[in-house]
């Protein structure tokens, strides 16, 4: 879930904690409930989360650090292959 990998990821961040806790919530105010889904369409259409309401540039760049820590901790040799290969 969104709001409990959020949390997660206010340690790994300290200092932008109140800006996890409210991507967080406009996220899921757009029926964006798991990280799945937020980093399949971080993946494929970011351009569509900038749509959302209250994410600007600033916040699609934490969005950005979160979906590189859900991919470091979910799949971290496929991580390591894209950086290798310079997808990332």
């Amino acid at each position: 879930m969104i709001k409990e990998y959020f949390a997660r990821c206010e340690v790994r961040f300290p200092e932008q904690r109140a800006q996890l806790r409210q991507v967080s919530l406009a996220l899921r105010r757009e029926q964006i409930d798991t990280m799945e889904q937020l980093y399949r369409l971080f993946q494929n259409t970011p351009e569509a989360l900038a749509d959302i309401r209250s994410i600007g540039e600033k916040r699609l760049g934490i969005i950005e650090r979160v979906c590189k820590a859900y991919e470091a901790d979910c799949c971290p040799a496929a991580a390591r292959q894209e950086r290798r290969e310079g997808v990332l």
